[in-house]
């Protein structure tokens, strides 16, 4: 399970706020101040196809409670005039694009390992209509979708080394969309490097601290692109042998910098700072106990 607190702060204006509005009425400058608390069930299956493939499936479930104030440039509360069109206190929930991989590990002498990852998305996310569009007529829609409605490849590659008490890792990961949604929105291209030392202090515990980069592109709607940023963050996880088949994963992630681009200077970006992860992992061995 993944979860982390999300704040997006923006500004909004005439004519942008709601176009039709401001043809009769003056808006003051203020801000949306958007808190997103995210948790992630992440249940993924991996399958030994043997000769060191892997085939890995993964139905992830978001719950996400938003809340959001409105604001004048003072800080004190402002009502706006076109209701909550924009953003509103709810909680959104369900199932999120899942993914379907296949990998391929070899050995590359006696402690290291290297692997490389194909497959693709699975669109099993709720989509939403052209917010953007919507905004231009003045009518209610939502920025947060549960789903990119595409089918987006993703390609990766890492290395593991394990040597008695010390050892490291380093991947690097992307996503490339080639075409639009039903909806005409296409999500943007995604990259992420990253990689750090390993420790083992007793034989049951492995301590892992990592550096990792990440890029997330513009998304566009009906070609005109929106957001992206990119963003720096280190990590500090454990993984605990239980028993051969049992094994806790818990994560931490900070962010360190982040560069945000905006079609518009006066959209806000997401920041998020800490990114807290835990994980169990459950080996079944299916051979018969004499093969094993």
């Amino acid at each position: 399970m993944t979860g982390t607190e999300v704040r997006i702060r923006h500004v909004a204006q005439c004519p942008e706020v709601d176009p039709l509005l401001c043809v009769v009425e003056a808006l003051p400058e203020h801000a949306h101040d958007q808190r997103i608390t995210w948790f992630r069930l992440d249940p993924t299956l991996n399958v030994g196809l043997g000769g060191g493939w892997q085939a890995a499936v993964s139905v992830p479930i978001d719950m996400r409670s938003i809340s959001v104030d409105y604001l004048l440039p003072d800080g004190s509360p402002y009502d706006p005039p076109y209701d909550d069109i924009h953003h509103r206190s709810e909680v959104l929930g369900g199932p999120v694009d899942g993914t379907l991989l296949v990998r391929r590990y070899v050995r590359a002498g006696e402690r290291a390992v290297l692997g490389l990852t194909f497959g693709t998305s699975l669109p099993f996310g709720r989509t939403e209509e052209n917010p953007y569009a919507l905004t231009e007529q003045g009518l209610r829609h939502q920025h947060i979708q549960l789903g990119t409605g595409t089918f987006v490849p993703i390609a990766g590659v890492d290395a593991i080394f394990e040597g008695a008490r010390w050892g490291g890792m380093a991947w690097a990961s992307g996503r490339l969309p080639l075409y639009a949604n039903t909806m005409g929105y296409t999500p943007g291209v995604s990259l992420s490097l990253g990689g750090g030392p390993s420790f083992r202090p007793v034989p049951k515990l492995q301590v892992l601290a990592t550096a990792e980069a990440s890029f997330e592109g513009a998304e566009t709607w009906t070609g005109t692109p929106y957001g992206g940023r990119l963003t720096v963050l280190g990590g500090l996880g454990a993984l605990y042998t239980v028993s051969p088949a049992l094994v806790v994963q818990p994560q931490a992630r900070v962010t360190a910098l982040q560069w945000s681009g905006h079609h518009d200077a006066d959209e806000g970006s997401a920041v998020q700072r800490v990114l807290a992860t835990a994980g169990v992992s459950w080996t079944f061995d299916a051979r018969p106990a004499n093969q094993r």
